[in-house]
């Protein structure tokens, strides 16, 4: 067997169900971490966006928290997914 068959054969291996179900909590445990936080940032976010609109300020720094979470909320949800889609159940 040549090298590059051993590569074609470990390419297709499936990997253990004791090893896919940690990674897989650890996965889910990571995306529930991250959206919190990026709900928690977007509450601080709207506070700071209503407090600078309350007093006619420029609310530069507030919107673009509020667009900054919304985004990495977007990318660990699409991250997860693409995760689960890699990995065979």
């Amino acid at each position: 067997m040549s090298a590059a068959d051993a590569m074609a054969v470990l390419a297709y291996k499936q990997m253990p169900a004791e090893v896919l179900r940690p990674i897989m909590q650890l996965i889910d445990w990571l995306l529930w971490c991250v959206l919190l936080f990026c709900l928690a940032w977007m509450i601080l976010s709207a506070g700071r966006l209503w407090y600078a609109f309350r007093d006619d300020l420029a609310a530069n720094d507030a919107t673009h928290g509020v667009v900054m979470s919304l985004l990495g909320a977007i990318m660990a949800s699409s991250a997860s997914g693409i995760a689960l889609a890699l990995l065979p159940a």
